[in-house]
């Protein structure tokens, strides 16, 4: 068995480029010579994610000068928020065989909108307002899956203090869902079926007893999942601790302060047996919560974690990070930016624009990004949710942007045209040297003949032209076969 060594987490900061940053560690630690990175299997968060990378990639590819290249096996390991695929290196072939399929989510949608009406009777609600009651009603049994809380203990003592105003109406509702999820409960049974997010679960754990008892040969990294489910926490500790594994973390702000850090709450961890695992001043909200949830259930200290050794092709200076680590401090600590230095209050590439009005506004903003379009490989975010920003400015900023990226598409699109007539213009009076053509001439409709040239060279150049039969030429105008060729004698059978 290979050798154990502690927890390999990382994590890039918000300065560097997660994905670019991640591509360019990822290359020199783990590219082969002759196979490049496709033995590598990365686990994202989603298929937007798959994308980025791969671009990124792409990119590394382009500065390094490479032809092409080898991907590594991307597998989807996201939250069933982002309603993505799992993976099928963690659907093994060699999984229990007793494990069931998931259900179809659309049949389920329908069953559970039945359910309801079969509780509820004529109480239940119709149409639009069922199947919407039923779908709230499906992701909450999902959520519930996915953190391992059995439905029943949403009407313990400790779930009805929280809701202590509205308990009674709390525990009707209650008391409904776990009769509905009662009766589904015993429909997938019957059927042989589990719900998406149990069998996830399952196949989570199936791949991290696996791999904790024979690590895989080829190496595993974790990059970018925040997801805090239990079941995937644990296959992340399990990834953390191969022989060549690692799990790398967005943006986990490894400079704030233990002070602060403790702040943010218990986050799954609580002092004593009889406290709940998350506390009343939690920070839900925070940027960095969710991250500390997930550390926690990985077991994982943030002493442990290592910052990532690469940067991104585009990455920003490091004060970016400390200027978002700033931005994002607790109520109680954002007094400390009175007492900040005069260095860290800067921060460059910023601009703050003031307009007159909203209409003015869009202008600018339309501006700014056509401006940035017409940059090769220059990329372009807008952020629509910014607070005192108008309904009306963001819409009068959208026709803006769509018009100037219609604009720049008219423009390309005028340049490739130009571009295949003088090609066309090139090639119409001379032959390529070892050029194949071809001239077709056959009857159209209008009583007329269609002529037709089409070449290619071995170079992969291919080209077509429609040729004008010119005035007075024998295939201006249908003409009988005896004129063409005589004594021409044809036999067809009656």
């Amino acid at each position: 068995m290979a050798e154990r060594k502690g927890p390999q987490v990382y994590s890039i900061a918000a300065h560097r480029g997660f994905a670019d940053a991640l591509v360019a560690g990822l290359a020199p630690r783990y590219a082969d010579a002759e196979l490049g990175l496709a033995r590598l299997t990365l686990l994202l968060p989603s298929a937007r994610a798959a994308r980025t990378v791969t671009e990124a990639f792409v990119r590394a590819a382009g500065e390094m000068g490479q032809g092409g290249l080898l991907l590594p096996r991307m597998a989807l390991v996201g939250d069933l928020d982002l309603d993505e695929a799992l993976g099928p290196l963690l659907d093994p072939l060699d999984a229990d065989e007793n494990l069931p399929p998931a259900v179809d989510p659309m049949r389920r949608w329908l069953r559970l909108a039945e359910h309801i009406r079969t509780v509820e009777g004529r109480e239940a609600p119709r149409g639009a307002a069922l199947l919407r009651r039923a779908f709230d009603m499906g992701r909450t049994m999902d959520r519930l899956l996915v953190e391992g809380v059995a439905p029943e203990r949403l009407l313990d003592a400790r779930a009805l203090g929280v809701v202590e105003d509205q308990s009674e109406h709390w525990r009707r509702n209650t008391e409904t869902f776990l009769r509905v999820h009662a009766h589904w409960r015993a429909e997938c049974a019957q059927l042989g079926e589990t719900d998406a997010p149990a069998r996830r679960n399952a196949l989570f754990d199936h791949a991290a007893r696996t791999w904790r008892v024979d690590p895989p040969a080829h190496p595993i990294v974790a990059a970018g999942v925040t997801s805090a489910s239990p079941a995937l926490a644990r296959l992340l500790r399990v990834v953390s601790e191969l022989p060549q594994g690692a799990v790398i973390l967005p943006d986990l702000d490894l400079t704030l302060d233990p002070e602060i850090w403790g702040s943010l709450g218990t986050a799954g961890t609580p002092e004593g047996p009889e406290d709940p695992l998350f506390g009343p001043e939690d920070a839900f909200t925070h940027p960095q919560y969710h991250l500390k949830l997930l550390l926690n259930r990985m077991g994982v200290a943030r002493e442990e974690v290592q910052p990532w050794h690469r940067s991104g092709l585009a990455a920003a200076p490091p004060a970016r990070s400390r200027a978002i680590s700033s931005l994002f401090l607790p109520p109680a600590a954002s007094a400390r930016w009175v007492d900040m230095p005069a260095e860290q209050r800067k921060l460059g590439g910023v601009r703050l624009m003031e307009t007159a009005h909203p209409g003015e506004e869009a202008q600018a903003i339309a501006i700014l990004v056509r401006q940035a379009l017409e940059v090769p490989e220059r990329r372009v975010a807008l952020r629509e949710h910014l607070a005192g920003t108008h309904r009306h400015t963001i819409d009068e900023a959208k026709q803006k942007l769509e018009h100037a990226i219609a604009q720049l598409d008219a423009e390309e699109a005028a340049a490739r045209a130009a571009c295949k007539t003088a090609l066309a213009t090139l090639l119409k009076p001379h032959d390529p040297h070892e050029a194949t053509s071809n001239v077709r001439v056959a009857i159209a409709g209008a009583g007329a003949y269609d002529a037709r040239l089409t070449a290619r060279h071995d170079v992969g150049l291919e080209w077509a032209f429609a040729l004008t039969v010119p005035e007075g030429n024998l295939w201006r105008a249908p003409v009988r076969v005896s004129s063409v060729v005589q004594h021409l004698e044809i036999r067809a059978p009656q």
